[in-house]
Order: C-alpha cells, then structure tokens, then sequence
C-alpha cells in the first residue's frame, strides 16, 4: 500500500498488519482487536512523521516505511551530510511526537473531553500506552533504536574511526541486559527483541571491523600507488607491507598485491617477490601469475619464472575446492 502524507511518501507492507495483529493476539474481541491494529497504526505513523518532518526542515527528503519490524523513515543522500546535532535532533523527533501526541490525549482529558464509550476509554488507554511505552523503550542505547543512533552519532563526533564499533559494542551489552530482564520478568515479545537486536549488532560489529581492516589497506593502497608513481618502489614496500598482513578482502588485498609485487621487482628483490607469490598464489590468481613469469624472464630470471608457470599449473589444494 502506497500514499502520501502530503509530500512524504508513505508506504505500508503487508507484513506491518501482521506484527500488529500478532502483538494483539491476547485480545479476544474483534472490535479491540481492529482498534488495537488502528492505534499502532496511526502511532507509528506519528512516530515517523517525527524523524520525516525534523529531517525536511533541514533540508532533506524523507520518505516512510512500515515494515513487519515496525517503520523506518529514509532520506534521500543520507544522514552523513548534517552535523551531529541535526543527526541527534532528526532521531528524538520520533519519540517525542509520541509523547507530544499522547500529552494531547492527556490535555484534552483534562480540558473535559472524557471518553462514555468503553471502546473510546480503551482507545485513550492504548494509545497513551503505546506512544509512551514505546517511545521511551525507543530511547534506550541500543542500535537500531532511536536512542542508539543518538548514542552512535556523538561517538562518531568523538572517534570517528572507532565510532561505529564502540556504538555497536555497547549496543550488544544493552541488548544482553534487555534479555536478561525479559526472562526475569517473562516478558517475550522483549526478550525476542533483545536477542533480535544483540543478533543484528554482533553481525554488524564483525562487519564494522572489516570495514576498518579495508579501509586501512585501502589508504595504503593509495599511498603505495602514489610512490610508485613517484618512482619510489621502496617507499610503496613499506607503507603496503604491514597492511597487507591483515585480514582485509581478498578483492582489496589482491588490488595491494599487485602494486606490492611491482614495488618489489623494481626493487630487484627477487626473493621476496617469489615468497609473495608463493605464499598468496590463490589471492593472486593464475592471470596475474602469468603476468609476474612473463616479466621474470623479460629481465633474465628464468629459474624464478619457470617456479611461477609451475604455480600456475599446479592443481589447488584439497581445502580450495567447494562440494
């Protein structure tokens, strides 16, 4: 379901009526039932208008999703381009819609519009519920929540290196102690929460290590290529050694050990371009292989060259082969 909140657009997956319906399970009478599946609906939709409306004023296009995990509000370009403070604005705006709206519930109450219905009293009831609890469970430190994405933008402001893993490593201690209070208290439905998102944050921990891994190799990559450049072999050598000794992709490392290897046969350094080769001949690859014999024997090293054209035929180990 596709539509429009003025010009933000909105779109509503199927899935997003099942969670609602799956969280009012408990609730026997079909009339609370749709009304509870109405409530969670327009709250979240407040919700998300919170971060859309916070992230056009400063100069952004949002667009609404709602989703079976609840609703997630994009922008066009991203987040990176605001400072800190409009970043940690853009995601308190969605909590405090919810309190805002539910402070108006409570406004109007006490201005005298009091509820007859029992169905109107349990909608007041439901939708102060929700807005509330759910806004403040939002404003844990805990990534995806809109308490760890504040958390996560001022510790990029501090350590923008580190920032992102310090974020999700806190993010998994909260997420632990989340759990833990859910069994004590035997509460499910947090529980699965805790234990979704501590899941989500070790995956993206790992994820966020081997994004720094890659990009230390790719600054030495760069500045190895810059030397070379330069007709400075040793200097691209030294800055792409160390770097290369990490696990960082197979895809990066074998763009490092191209100009590594280049930076060692104009060194003349024979020995070592053969302990390269020999020791990463699979991220290598037969193609550049070749290449390295075919230059080996351009500058008179036929002995170093027929050990390469023997890697290049020799067939992979047991262990490369996939079932």
């Amino acid at each position: 379901m596709e539509l429009k909140l003025g010009s933000i657009p909105l779109r509503i997956q199927g899935s997003f009526f099942l969670m609602a319906l799956l969280l009012g399970l408990n609730e026997r009478e079909p009339a609370k039932l749709a009304l509870w599946v109405a409530i969670v609906l327009v709250s979240v939709v407040i919700h998300e208008l919170g971060h859309a409306l916070t992230g056009k004023a400063f100069g952004l296009s949002p667009r609404i999703e709602l989703h079976g995990m609840g609703g997630l509000t994009f922008f066009n370009g991203g987040r990176a381009e605001i400072s800190t403070g409009k970043s940690v604005a853009i995601s308190l705006a969605g909590p405090f819609a919810g309190f805002a709206f539910a402070f108006a519930v409570v406004a109007a109450q006490l201005a005298g519009l009091q509820p007859i219905h029992p169905l109107a009293r349990e909608a007041v009831r439901l939708l102060l519920w929700v807005n509330v609890g759910w806004g403040v469970f939002n404003l844990l430190p805990m990534l995806p929540l809109d308490g760890g994405n504040v958390l996560r933008s001022i510790i990029r402001a501090v350590t923008p290196r580190h920032g992102e893993k310090i974020a999700r490593g806190l993010s998994i201690a909260v997420a632990a102690g989340i759990a833990l209070l859910a069994v004590q208290y035997k509460q499910w439905w947090v529980l699965y929460l805790g234990v979704l998102y501590g899941f989500q944050n070790v995956q993206a921990f790992r994820q966020a290590g081997q994004l720094r891994v890659d990009q230390t190799l790719a600054d030495a990559i760069e500045k190895g290529y810059a030397a070379l450049d330069r007709r400075e072999p040793k200097e691209a050598v030294r800055l792409l050694k160390p770097a290369l000794a990490t696990s960082a992709s197979p895809e990066l490392r074998q763009v490092g050990l191209r100009i590594y290897v280049v930076a060692l046969l104009r060194e003349g350094a024979w020995s070592e371009v053969m302990d390269v080769v020999e020791r990463e001949r699979r991220v290598i690859g037969s193609e550049d292989l070749s290449r390295y014999s075919q230059t080996m024997r351009e500058l008179g090293r036929d002995a170093e060259a027929e050990r390469i054209d023997a890697l290049v035929k020799a067939p992979a180990p047991l262990s490369e082969f996939r079932a």
